[in-house]
């Protein structure tokens, strides 16, 4: 069965359902298929730990023997996203390596990001007064929140200290 192939014990899909069957369900309605390389793909980046770019996922599919191309994989993480299983991470994306960052979401508890605008590092912290908030912002201004992403950008304490030496 090509389920084994992703890891059926994996405990960020136990909560929701299998990765698997939210992406075969996206690409039924798209009339898709699913393919070996797409379950390649999605097991790859189901075991990435952090975030993530296009070419990460292709150089470990290379590494695996798989030859896709790297339209091929932003055109999968494009099916990923809607699916919900990632997300695009503003995370980084000022850092110069460029392209877009993503991460791991399904099965996944919410979360936002600090990110240190000076060497980039990232923390990942979850606040619920902040959701109540942005709840009660949505709903002032009409709107009916389906999700959010919170990024809040400054200095870590390490480019803090280093910034008063100088």
């Amino acid at each position: 069965m090509q389920q084994k192939l992703l890891k059926p014990k994996c405990s960020l899909c136990a909560n929701q359902g299998y990765c698997y069957d939210r992406l075969n369900s996206v690409l039924k309605a798209h009339s898709g298929r699913l393919t070996k390389e797409r379950l390649v793909l999605l097991k790859t980046i189901c075991d990435i730990k952090g975030h993530f770019q296009a070419d990460h996922v292709l150089r470990l599919l290379k590494d695996q023997q798989y030859n896709l191309s790297l339209v091929t994989v932003y055109r999968n993480l494009s099916l990923l996203v809607e699916a919900g299983i990632i997300r695009r991470a503003s995370v980084h994306e000022d850092a110069p390596s460029g392209g877009a960052w993503y991460e791991h979401v399904w099965g996944r508890r919410h979360h936002d990001h600090l990110v240190c605008m000076q060497c980039g590092r990232s923390v990942e912290f979850s606040y619920p007064a902040i959701d109540v908030l942005q709840e009660a912002v949505a709903r002032e201004h009409g709107f009916t929140l389906e999700r959010h992403h919170l990024e809040l950008v400054g200095l870590c304490p390490e480019c803090r200290n280093e910034k008063d030496r100088a």
